[in-house]
Parts: C-alpha cells; structure tokens; sequence
C-alpha cells in the first residue's frame, strides 16, 4: 500500500504500538539507525536519548544486537527521575543495572528478517517518515483493525495513488478477502 505522505501523522497510534519492519539481522542498533534507516550519526547519539531491547534499557548501541522478533523502543528524553534513570548511558543508569539489557552473543549478520518498531515522544513525527519510508509491515489482521479505527475521510485521503491511478476508492480498501487473507501488508510512503 503505498501511503500519503502528508498523513503520516495517522499512523502514529500504530508506530506506538509496535510495527514491524523488515531489517538486516545480526548487526548493532547504531549500525541499524545509521545504515540501514540512514540517520546521521550526531542524531543518533544525540536526540535518540532512551531505548528499550526487548524491553531492557539499552545504554551502549553499539552492543545491543538486532535480531529476528526483537522489539526496539525509541524515545526521546524522559522527564523526572525516570527518565533520567531510562536515558542511556545517564549519570542515575546504575539504579537501574539488574534491568538493563546486557551484550548477547552476535548472531550471523545480514540475513533479512522482522523487527518491531515502537517510536514514543518528540521523536514520533521526526522518525515516522524515515521508518515509513523504509517500510512498514503490518499482519492481515492488524491492518485491517488499524484501518477501522480511521475515519472516513482518513481512509480515501491516506492511500496516495500509483502513478497516474486516482487513490483507491475506499470500497476496495475495506477488509475484503485479499486483505483479511493476506500474511502481511506493506505499508510504505509514496514517492
């Protein structure tokens, strides 16, 4: 499905929840941010301040390995004393090192596979068209719950047309055979 730009904020309620978007695996969450979504590296250490690897706080990118069914959490910095306890690499990261994620060992780097992104504060409209760009993935089900909540005019104005075709009516766009029935759905912004 290819996807208006403009709309992007629409799919914000589903970048907080969880997307999946299909990554190289084995390589190091700096390694995905930089080469693979192509953010500048001073972003990255800079504006990216919590992330969460299967759910434990992560301090050091360079250490926290990317695999298949991981769940990578983004966000900027946190207020209050939690969220100087969450921010990678703070001064109060000590209280929180029995929780935090540790190194595992590398798995085999390059194979192709699904993670999930969740993407939560300030960081939400500057990486949502950068992960929307690469591609987003959402199972047959889960789309079909996501268009629903939209309303109507959402849902003929979000669908951007292919070339020189008009957007898609919504009729065809309702949960019909090929999208209940399908495994996954692509989503990525027109361009």
């Amino acid at each position: 499905v290819n996807w208006d730009r403009s709309r992007t904020p629409l799919l914000y309620s589903a970048l907080q929840r969880g997307v999946l978007v299909k990554v190289r695996l084995g390589g190091n969450i700096r390694t995905l941010l930089t080469e693979q979504f192509d953010l500048n590296p001073d972003y990255v250490k800079n504006r990216i301040q919590t992330a969460f690897l299967n759910g434990k706080p992560v301090d050091d990118f360079d250490e926290a390995v990317v695999s298949e069914g991981s769940i990578l959490t983004l966000s900027g910095a946190l207020p209050g004393l939690a969220g100087a306890t969450l921010r990678k690499g703070g001064f109060f990261s000590s209280m929180r090192a029995s929780v935090s994620y540790t190194k595992e060992p590398k798995k085999k780097e390059g194979k192709e596979g699904f993670i999930t992104v969740r993407i939560f504060n300030i960081l939400l409209p500057e990486l949502a068209p950068v992960v929307l760009a690469h591609g987003i993935f959402f199972s047959g089900k889960d789309f079909g719950s996501f268009w629903q909540e939209l309303a109507p005019q959402d849902r003929r104005d979000c669908i951007a047309s292919r070339g020189k075709r008009p957007a898609r009516p919504e009729s065809e766009m309702k949960e019909n055979e090929e999208i209940a029935g399908a495994d996954f759905i692509e989503v990525r912004a027109d361009e």
